[in-house]
């Protein structure tokens, strides 16, 4: 569908539209390094803006309305500033300048988003009593153990609106759905089967478009927590050079004299199993190159001032981690989505707060059995046993 033919439709379509092309590429289904992706996920925000602009045309949001005045598919156009905050946070993958102006645009998506929620004053007084005891948006506290209980009550809350959610929705996604799915379900599908009424109400999607907003609400915060620490890392990286020094044709004719005197074999032509064994035992010395050959001639000088005087065999960057793969020494996983996700212990506590379920029963069954092996083992092993070597 052409573009023209897009900004025809109505918006509500329109904007489901623009939401279905998302779709894969926030649950993960398209690479975001892959030129395609990208191209995709620009035009979709292109949309995005084009879509923001529409309602600011239209005067769809006002500082002098309330949330009663708001029709139901009126409520659902809320979404775009969160929608967009998290497109522009995929993007920028072309450079430290890129990705920084991205992150700043999804900064301030998000910023006009929380803006809007209060302005209409979306949540009720349980919600703002919440609100005003927890941090600011994208603050991190400094307590180790205070980050852990707004981890957790952040887990707990989403896992609660995300059921509710999923049971008020007509379609009923799945509750670990993305939440972009659950927008989406509150939109007309392509063929129009629902209203594009703006003003036609429902009570059961205006209470499930209201919790969608109170789930993207506290996504919001954790993510505005996580741009502003990337961001902070960004701001200290080195500056990228803008081209590279003109090449020395006398250092390419030096590198062919040198080539027609040394008899070792030429660096490439060892394999990576002729160096490493299998163990891990180096075979012979080797250097390890980058992983790119695109190396600019004031790295390679460098790199030759103080050489020795035969060749010494090479291994890329790639290879030596392929063969370090291949023997398990490389720890997968990690990182601030490992950090942010909840411990085991964290989860079977959760769990076995269902009473009256079979799968709170057994959490709490687990629970119990961990803390009675975790009781006997420090009964069996007493402080300081083993240490026989180093005894004070």
């Amino acid at each position: 569908m052409s573009s023209s033919q897009q900004t025809n439709l109505p918006l509500p379509q329109y904007y489901a539209k623009t939401l279905q092309s998302l779709l894969p590429i926030f649950d993960d289904s398209l690479p975001l390094s892959e030129p395609s992706t990208q191209a995709q996920l620009a035009k979709a925000t292109d949309d995005l803006y084009l879509i923001s602009r529409m309602l600011t045309s239209l005067g769809v949001f006002s500082d002098n309305e309330g949330l009663d005045e708001l029709g139901d598919r009126e409520l659902v156009f809320m979404t775009v500033p969160w929608v967009l905050g998290e497109a522009e946070a995929k993007g920028g993958l072309g450079g430290y300048p890129d990705r920084i102006a991205a992150l700043r645009r999804s900064d301030t998506a998000f910023n006009a988003f929380l803006g809007l929620l209060q302005t209409y004053n979306v949540f009720g007084s349980d919600e703002q009593a919440e609100g005003s005891s927890s941090t600011a948006p994208g603050a991190v506290p400094s307590d180790p153990g205070q980050r852990r209980e707004a981890k957790i009550r952040a887990y707990r809350r989403e896992k609660e609106l995300k059921e509710r959610i999923s049971a008020a929705l007509p379609d009923h996604p799945e509750p670990s759905s993305s939440p972009l799915t659950f927008v989406l379900s509150l939109l007309p599908n392509e063929t129009g089967a629902s209203s594009t009424s703006v003003n036609e109400e429902e009570p059961d999607l205006r209470n499930a478009c209201i919790q969608v907003l109170q789930l993207l609400h506290s996504l919001t915060t954790t993510t505005l927590g996580n741009t502003a620490m990337e961001l902070s890392i960004l701001s200290q990286a080195p500056s990228e050079p803008t081209s590279g020094p003109i090449e020395d044709p006398r250092t390419r004719r030096q590198e062919t004299e040198d080539a027609q005197w040394r008899l070792d074999r030429t660096p490439g032509s060892y394999k990576p199993k002729e160096l490493i064994s299998g163990g891990g035992k180096v075979l012979r010395p080797f250097t390890i190159l980058p992983s790119t050959t695109a190396l600019s001639d004031r790295e390679r000088l460098r790199s030759e001032v103080f050489r020795a005087s035969h060749r010494l065999p090479t291994m890329t960057i790639d290879e030596y981690l392929a063969e370090e793969d291949a023997m398990g020494n490389i720890i997968r996983g990690g990182g601030q989505a490992s950090y942010d996700a909840p411990t085991e212990s964290e989860l079977l506590e959760l769990e076995a707060e269902n009473d009256g379920t079979a799968a709170g029963a057994e959490a709490a069954e687990k629970r119990r059995a961990k803390t009675e092996n975790w009781a006997q083992y420090t009964d069996d092993n007493k402080k300081g046993a083993g240490n026989t070597m180093n005894r004070g």
